[in-house]
């Protein structure tokens, strides 16, 4: 069990990352939103966006590549070979592939940002040299994923964070430089958090090599991930150019705020589980009855996840007018449109499972598909009408569409008997508290009432969802141990244990088997 304690002990260190890193974006948000307009804040959405769609098509796949292609042999050559032709090819593509864009940034600037920002084409050269030293940090990443230095990894990436936020406050607040402060800001955080990596990769690697015929195979290899990956970015991302084009970049500002809080959310509460629920659905596929298992870990989901986001979407009410102005005020409501599109995404983890265990994974490109098809369709017919609200309520549409599609695909290949009934009396619960807190309550209280009555009305859901299956984990902890069991012969101790744990309820077992840390460690 060796395996799946590292996996699981290097998961958690990664989640610590990226939870940092999310709770440092939130609790930078009054500094971005003070210094930045809607507008400024706009422009930083649409150069993100337009920055992850190329990095994505530069270098994704192949940094998956590299990485399976390191298992097909131990041989230090061979793994010389393969990392070296591999930051080489994703260099060489970067230069080939982002020289013309710069050379272009003007027209790239008039597409995206619109005409009415001069000062567009500077800002595309900051980001461009970004994208640049980026993709060459990714692949350098994924060497030390594949090594599990999962130590080296957080810690460079945590330097990079506080170099990031240092020369952000700097900039921003010290210099006055607005949009630019941030992209400098980024950049030279990027490009000493990029030398470092590769300070560690050419110390720890052998000489360089290029192999051609090697790079045409990963090339081979990597091609329909990035296929995949430009589909989830047009449906999580897409939207920000309907709003740009449709309505205001004001409107984008105010959008890109309320989506990147849900999303920092969504991101602490579903990456924890996403780390430990990849390993132990195989774990799950050894136990008696597994399905049933599934089934249930599945009415847990929707009751933790809806506890947690609906907890989410009451405290921003009172909290987020105290760290943000008033002109980003609108995305207060817009937050709970989009966490409910993250929790409907959310049930995919649960869906896929089937297509994961049986190596069937065609069986979830169809998803992503239908997602894009929503999306776009959606937002072509709802932003124009109905801007910022059409866009999240098409989010929570194309996230539905991806998880159930995701679910047709998969049922045929082992149907598991999802409590549906339940489930969807839950998620309905879930939404009329908000509805009746948000616009029976709040409209009337002040801050402190605000927060106690979320707060209460989370607490109240958790002991009506989770307390009869918490006392029964609770008490097959603390069942006593006979004394003359303590005194009897090993064996006959080991047969009185098996008998005794068949006298506990299916719940209680499936409590302790997904719980129990130690269990799940174990």
């Amino acid at each position: 069990m060796k395996p799946l304690r590292d996996l699981l002990k290097h998961s958690s260190v990664y989640a610590v990352g990226q939870i940092l890193t999310r709770l440092a974006s939130v609790l930078l948000l009054p500094l971005y939103t003070h210094c930045l307009t809607p507008a400024d804040y706009g422009v930083t959405a649409i150069l993100d966006l337009t920055a992850a769609i190329l990095s994505l098509m530069i270098g994704g796949g192949m940094v998956s590549a590299v990485a399976r292609f390191h298992f097909d042999s131990d041989s230090p050559s061979h793994r010389d070979r393969l990392w070296w032709t591999g930051l080489t090819y994703l260099a060489a593509t970067s230069g080939v592939v982002l020289l013309p864009l710069w050379m272009g940034r003007q027209v790239l600037s008039d597409l995206t940002l619109g005409d009415n920002y001069p000062d567009g084409a500077h800002l595309y050269t900051l980001t461009i040299a970004t994208i640049l030293v980026q993709n060459v940090a990714q692949l350098v990443e994924a060497y030390l994923r594949v090594l599990k230095w999962s130590g080296v990894f957080v810690a460079i990436s945590f330097g990079r964070l506080l170099l990031n936020v240092s020369l952000n406050v700097w900039l921003l607040v010290g210099m006055d430089m607005g949009v630019e402060g941030l992209l400098l800001g980024n950049f030279a955080a990027s490009l000493v958090h990029t030398i470092a990596l590769l300070l560690v990769f050419v110390k720890t690697r052998g000489r360089f090599q290029f192999d051609f015929s090697l790079s045409l195979e990963m090339l081979r290899f990597s091609a329909p991930l990035v296929v995949t990956a430009m589909l989830a970015m047009l449906m999580h991302e897409a939207d920000r150019y309907f709003l740009r084009v449709f309505i205001s970049m004001e409107e984008v500002g105010v959008y890109s705020l309320a989506h990147k809080i849900g999303f920092a959310v969504n991101t602490l509460c579903l990456l924890p589980f996403a780390s430990i629920w990849h390993v132990a659905i195989y774990d799950i596929d050894r136990m008696p009855k597994a399905n049933d298992v599934y089934a249930k870990v599945f009415s847990w989901f929707i009751g933790g996840m809806g506890i947690l986001l609906l907890g989410a979407a009451l405290t921003v009410h009172p909290v987020l007018p105290l760290l943000t102005p008033d002109a980003y005020g609108d995305a207060i409501d817009l937050i709970s449109v989009i966490l409910l599109g993250f929790f409907l995404f959310g049930l995919q983890l649960q869906f896929e499972v089937p297509a994961m265990l049986s190596k069937k994974t065609k069986r979830l490109v169809p998803g992503s598909v239908m997602g894009v098809v929503v999306n776009v369709v959606g937002n072509f017919m709802l932003v124009p009408a109905f801007g910022s609200w059409g866009a999240a309520w098409v989010g929570a549409l194309t996230y539905a569409s991806f998880s159930f599609t995701t679910l047709l695909m998969c049922r045929s290949i082992r149907p598991i008997p999802y409590p549906w009934k339940s489930s969807v009396l839950i998620s309905a619960g879930f939404c009329g508290s908000y509805v009746a807190l948000r616009y029976g309550l709040f409209p009337s209280v002040g801050f402190w009432t605000e927060l106690l009555a979320s707060v209460g009305c989370c607490a109240a859901w958790a002991v009506a969802l989770f307390g009869r299956d918490g006392l029964e984990w609770w008490s097959t902890r603390q069942i006593p141990v006979p004394s003359y069991q303590a005194a009897a012969p090993e064996s006959e101790t080991a047969r009185m244990n098996q008998s005794s744990a068949g006298t506990v309820s299916s719940r209680a077992r499936a409590a302790n088997e997904i719980m129990a840390p130690e269990t799940v460690s174990a």
